[in-house]
């Protein structure tokens, strides 16, 4: 059985994960399938994250989506795609998990969460669908290692990652880093939080941040 680690030292968003994911090859899966069931075109650009080779999601996507219209265009996906249950479940409770979460910091009604949702939302929880299943993930042991998020942090994210005990720590960075979107994929498709084994044979894959740091801003993801 493979195993997969995720590294977020540099936080986790829905875009880097897609990102690592096609960097590890299921772009191309992920590209056609989006397409197909979202009428969306996406494409990932190879760039250079401070010496870092890493992949990053170019979408020109940026449309306000009620939770309940969320909601009908994963289920729809669902379908036209066949998800197994397993992507059925991860992609659900990925987004509700992240409503779940802003309920309970800011007890939103229907109509103040019909503000908080985007298209790009339903890419990357889909996207991640998709990419996890064809790199064999849902078969598979996931572990991540502590997740960074920035002095800036998104409420929700916190939240998130708190609920579900996965351990995070911060960074000196005017930035959140950690979106509710990547915190809950993680909490999602991983097992916990673990230490990375030190190996000398495993496959990378690099998703980029749309950000620029002192740093490199890549989320990365092993395959042993």
């Amino acid at each position: 059985m493979a195993q997969f680690f995720f590294i977020p030292e540099m936080g986790c968003s829905g875009d880097m994960v897609l990102g690592a994911l096609a960097d590890l090859g299921a772009g191309e899966e992920i590209r056609g399938s989006i397409r197909l069931a979202l009428g969306v075109d996406v494409s990932f650009k190879e760039v250079n994250k401070h010496g870092v080779r890493a992949k990053i999601l170019e979408t020109d996507v940026d449309e306000k989506c009620s939770p309940q219209k969320i909601v009908e265009m994963i289920r729809s996906s669902a379908d036209i795609l066949g998800f197994d249950d397993e992507q059925c479940d991860f992609a659900w409770n990925t987004f509700e998990t992240i409503i779940g979460a802003e309920r309970r910091i800011h007890g939103f009604d229907e109509v103040h969460l019909s503000e908080i949702g985007n298209m790009d939302t339903v890419v990357d929880i889909v996207g991640s669908a998709i990419g996890l299943a064809a790199l064999g993930a849902f078969e598979s042991d996931v572990i991540t290692a502590p997740l960074a998020v920035g002095n800036k942090p998104a409420p929700a994210a916190i939240e998130i990652l708190k609920s579900r005990k996965f351990s995070f720590y911060t960074k000196d960075i005017e930035h959140e880093l950690c979106t509710p979107t990547g915190a809950s994929i993680m909490v999602n498709i991983a097992d916990g939080v673990g230490k990375i084994p030190v190996v000398d044979v495993y496959r990378e894959g690099c998703g980029g941040g749309k950000r620029d740091f002192q740093f490199p801003n890549v989320l990365r993801l092993r395959i042993l």
